[in-house]
């Protein structure tokens, strides 16, 4: 089983340099292959594999004027070009087109795919050397698969991808089933009753907005202006690490059952802008923007992640069902029909007169769902 594990580094003002220098590195490589892939496929309609790239970024290190790429990790060069055909073969299957990396992006990463050490409360980077760390811990024992090193808001961490031994994992569960039920008012309800309420943000996005507003009035290029932009990287990096805490605790919650399910929701799908036509304009299309903004603030593909690998991890299982007709579905006779739910958080029953809280019904139905099959008690009011 792989699991990564996120440390923050502490490196020297040497090692600071000598890290600056494999981020540009590996920033100009990933462009330069991306540049060359793209060019001859307009040229000449041909497409210049991944090792042929490879061999052309060692015939770089030759030349006068990109002879500093000795200095990068060849290893970590390699990386770069993979990762760039990761993205390319991603295209082709659908994906948007590769873009180029820009040096002013707010965070910045490479890759070590193999020949990083750990002792201790440090970690060996090859050419920057033994740097300090924190967040390691000794229970993580495993084949070391690769470290991301990334620097963002003023600072820098290495996330490190363990192959950990999956016949090691206790059963740890209560051997119990639930349902979740994932919404905009609630960020959980769940079969039993328990409702979750969503992290509050209000006032680090308060900040947030504040500061832009203090970078909007600075002068570009001057000291004032990089202190403002700094400003806003380290609230935004905190606001992320906030919205982790909270569903990294949540989902620890949660995978102490032996099975949970869950909707098989398509979130980009729901996040997708409505277009019209001159003559049928969007209406309330402001809504339907603050609606998008929830939910990808809500962040429930992360929170299914991370809930899925902690249950395999005490020897459970999360299921995916279909979400149709759940929040109109009665629980107690299958009795379904938009009529049924009266308000956001009130749910009775048009034909037996059950009442519950809206989400807590959904989250029965998706219980039933994930235990019965996805057609358990439905009867569809005409």
């Amino acid at each position: 089983m792989l699991k990564a594990v996120k440390v923050r580094l502490y490196p020297t003002s040497e090692q600071k340099q000598l890290i600056s220098s494999q981020l540009g590195g590996a920033r100009y490589v990933y462009n330069r292959a991306l540049a060359l892939r793209k060019y001859a496929y307009q040229k000449f309609g041909s497409k210049i594999g991944k090792f042929a790239l490879i061999n052309h970024i060692t015939k770089l290190k030759k030349r006068e004027q990109t002879a500093w790429l000795k200095e990068i990790d060849s290893q970590a060069i390699q990386q770069s070009i993979a990762n760039m055909d990761k993205a390319y073969q991603y295209f082709f299957k659908g994906g948007g087109y590769p873009k180029f990396k820009s040096r002013h992006h707010s965070r910045q990463g490479y890759q070590y795919p193999q020949r990083v050490k750990i002792d201790g409360n440090k970690v060996f980077l090859p050419k920057v050397g033994w740097v300090k760390m924190k967040g390691w811990r000794k229970d993580f024992d495993g084949k070391i698969k690769t470290v991301t090193v990334s620097y963002e808001a003023y600072q820098y961490h290495a996330s490190i991808l363990i192959d950990m031994d999956e016949q090691d994992t206790a059963i740890k569960h209560n051997s119990k089933s639930i349902g979740l039920d994932v919404g905009v008012s609630l960020m959980v309800a769940d079969s039993s009753g328990t409702k979750i309420k969503p992290l509050d943000l209000k006032k680090e996005l308060s900040k947030l907005r504040t500061r832009a507003k203090q970078l909007s009035r600075k002068k570009k290029g001057s000291n004032n202006r990089a202190k403002a932009k700094a400003r806003i990287a380290k609230q935004n990096l905190r606001i992320t690490n906030m919205r982790k805490d909270f569903l990294h605790k949540l989902s620890r919650t949660y995978s102490e059952n032996q099975t949970v399910v869950v909707e098989d929701l398509k979130i980009k799908n729901m996040t997708k802008a409505t277009k019209g036509t001159v003559e049928t304009p969007v209406k309330n299309a402001k809504a339907k923007r603050g609606l998008n903004r929830v939910i990808t603030q809500k962040s429930w593909g992360m929170f299914f992640e991370m809930l899925n690998y902690k249950l395999r991890e005490n020897g459970g299982q999360l299921i995916k069902v279909d979400p149709k007709f759940t929040s109109q579905t009665c629980n107690k006779c299958g009795h379904v029909s938009k009529e049924n739910r009266k308000t956001q958080d009130k749910f009775v029953c048009d034909s037996c007169g059950h009442s519950d809280n809206a989400d807590t019904n959904a989250a029965k139905n998706i219980l039933a769902r994930g235990i019965h099959g996805n057609n358990a008690s439905l009867q569809i009011a005409v």
